[in-house]
């Protein structure tokens, strides 16, 4: 009995090292967390429902490629991104949306929100655009932000079709905030459908396998295991998507502000099942794309040219009054 089971525990050792083998030939490798830079400051927090929010300070990042430069982040208490030179318009536009909204890797001045306002000093601009954010997490952000605050002119939402994987708490959207949870991505609050209703769902986090960060195949089952709890959620991504911007739209008609989906990175073949969406929907919408060549050298986001670009397209096409 004893040699049974000893010669069974044996047989699944070298079948796992079989297997472990396999994948890391492959290419499959052990869960990664903390891939950020070590030395850059953590601007987010965690939060109840939200997931994460903006952290008031003032933080200064280190050059992203030996051609660049500091970046300056700052936060105001209200959690929005610093709007240098704010104009004192009694006539607000708030701004919503993920890091191109944010203006991530590029400093205070430099984002198309901050450009924005150069361009419009008539209204007074503020940026609550989040790194990491999608729609929904936007949605409830505007409803936070929106509750005490008075004199709202329009609502802009920045938007990118990866905001739809987002949206619904993927299994792989999970796994890259996993990577980068020193940032402060930790959980994130997700939408379902329920008889065709948005359901709101409270902030999840990625499944954690024990020895995974050493383990290829622990690491591959973990993955399998978040890909199959988000599969249903993910095949109706695209209704919720739409949901939720109604959801916007609604809420900014309650407090008599305009609404516009400003597309800042679409792909073409999502483009005009968003756009006939919103015609039908009767919302306003603006095409300001970002420019995937123009990028921070070292980092993967927008640069200040690309930014200013679009915060001229969105001046050019927005319709203000």
């Amino acid at each position: 009995m004893r040699n049974n089971i000893l010669t069974t525990i044996f047989s699944l050792l070298i079948v796992f090292i079989f297997l472990e083998l396999i994948l890391r030939f492959s290419g499959d490798k052990p869960t990664i967390n903390d891939l950020a830079r070590e030395e850059d400051p953590v601007v987010y927090k965690k939060h109840n429902k939200l997931g994460w929010v903006h952290k008031p300070g003032e933080y200064l990042f280190q050059p992203w490629s030996k051609e660049g430069k500091i970046t300056k982040f700052t936060i105001n208490e209200d959690g929005s991104r610093k709007i240098r030179n704010q104009s004192e318009s009694n006539k607000k536009i708030l701004f919503f949306g993920g890091s191109l909204t944010e203006g991530w890797a590029v400093g205070d001045e430099e984002n198309f929100v901050n450009y924005f306002q150069n361009f419009n000093l008539n209204f007074k601009v503020f940026n609550f655009g989040v790194g990491g954010y999608g729609g929904f997490q936007s949605l409830l952000l505007q409803e936070i932000v929106t509750k005490n605050l008075k004199g709202i002119d329009h609502i802009i939402y920045g938007f990118i079709d990866h905001h739809e994987v987002r949206n619904v708490a993927s299994g792989s959207w999970l796994y890259l905030l996993n990577k980068y949870s020193n940032r402060g991505h930790v959980k994130i609050p997700f939408a379902s459908l329920d008889s065709g209703n948005l359901t709101r769902n409270e902030p999840t986090e990625y499944f954690r396998l024990p020895l995974s960060s050493y383990s290829a195949l622990i690491s591959k089952i973990e993955k399998r295991v978040m890909k199959l709890k988000s599969y249903d959620r993910e095949k109706n991504k695209f209704e919720i998507s739409k949901l939720i911007i109604e959801n916007m739209y609604s809420n900014s008609n309650n407090l008599d502000a305009k609404f516009t989906v400003v597309f800042l990175d679409v792909k073409q073949e999502n483009l005009k099942n968003y756009k006939d969406f919103l015609y039908k929907k009767n919302i306003n919408f603006v095409n300001c794309q970002f420019n995937p060549d123009e990028i921070v050298l070292g980092e993967s986001h927008p640069n200040a040219l690309n930014h200013k670009i679009v915060a001229q397209c969105l001046s050019k096409n927005l319709e203000l009054n």
